[in-house]
């Protein structure tokens, strides 16, 4: 049985450590932090497998810096006294996981797939070589463990949890501050959470062209995405459309790839695709070896056919 100690800075995603924590069973708490009042994010996580949900406000919480965070979970973590600690591989839990694991001199795995209870320890596997192999890695005692995104359902049923306050938290003094903060441009629909995405890729010739994909994603009712080159090199496509080791790591039902050669980066990024389509004028790259269907031919030629004929099919 192990006491388990949970955190995300997405509520989504703290959901899906819910389901895992399940698996492995005993005991599991939350952590929440930030700033104000934390009883609406609190709700939004009193789910059916939460035992405990500490509570840490404090001003210093407000952009979840680095120091402070750690700070915080060190602080939950004396009280919590768990045997292992979840945090969701967002941008924010890996930062964390190291600082932490650190802090507390516990063993640290990153992205663990097939986490289970080894003996004292817990053993998981993990992607390495960007996605080309799996390593079998483990702990011989407690750790801290980070999670891929989406790698377990959302627990969903509602529960009354016991909600601790710690309100003794003094976090340690740091020379870092947030001087501002800037959204990134987004879209309607987030991709991580898009049933159907159809992606661009270095076969586009110019930004223009990509209208053609935008006319496909209308009629499939599917969100627009990019390889790397597209949003951070050129900058056609805003940097939250990014499928990739460097982006979004998407499971759609359906992934059209057009255009895109298949570079490990960004197969590791939606290979778990249930059904995935690729468009490319090279038969030898390696998205093929990689998709359930494969079209060989120029996407100026095939994309407006593709549209036509989902229109038809369709009805659109």
């Amino acid at each position: 049985m192990s006491n388990i100690l949970a955190f995300s800075d997405s509520a989504d995603s703290c959901l899906e450590l819910v389901t895992l924590g399940k698996n492995l069973g005993g005991s599991f708490s939350i952590a929440v932090l930030g700033s104000g009042d934390l009883s609406s994010q609190s709700k939004k996580l009193s789910v059916d497998g939460v035992s405990s949900i500490y509570e840490v406000s404090h001003e210093s919480l407000k952009n979840l810096l680095a120091g402070p965070a750690t700070d915080a979970l060190e602080a939950v973590s004396k009280r919590a006294r768990p045997d292992l600690i979840l945090l969701s591989s967002t941008k924010k839990g890996k930062e964390l996981a190291g600082r932490l694991a650190a802090r507390l001199k516990v063993g640290c795995i990153s992205d663990a797939m097939k986490l289970s209870v080894q003996g004292s320890g817990f053993a998981a596997d993990r992607l390495v070589w960007g996605g080309n192999a799996i390593a079998s890695v483990s702990s011989k005692g407690a750790a801290v463990v980070t999670i891929p995104l989406r790698a377990y359902a959302r627990a969903s049923n509602p529960s009354s949890p016991n909600i601790i306050q710690v309100d003794d938290f003094q976090p340690k003094p740091v020379n870092v501050s947030a001087i501002g903060k800037k959204e990134k441009p987004k879209g309607q629909v987030s991709i991580k959470d898009a049933e159907i995405i159809v992606s661009a890729g270095r076969g586009f010739k110019k930004k223009e062209d990509l209208s053609m994909l935008e006319d496909l994603a209308k009629v499939l009712n599917a969100v627009v995405g990019a390889s790397r080159p597209l949003t951070s090199d050129l900058g056609w496509v805003s940097e939250d459309r990014q499928v990739g080791l460097s982006g979004t790591t998407v499971k759609p039902k359906l992934y059209i790839a057009v255009g895109i050669s298949g570079q490990i980066q960004h197969l590791t990024g939606m290979r778990e695709s249930k059904v995935i389509v690729a468009i490319n004028t090279d038969k030898n790259a390696p998205i093929f070896q990689e998709c359930d269907y494969g079209i060989v031919g120029d996407l100026y030629a095939v994309v407006p056919e593709l549209t036509k004929a989902f229109k038809a099919q369709l009805g659109r």
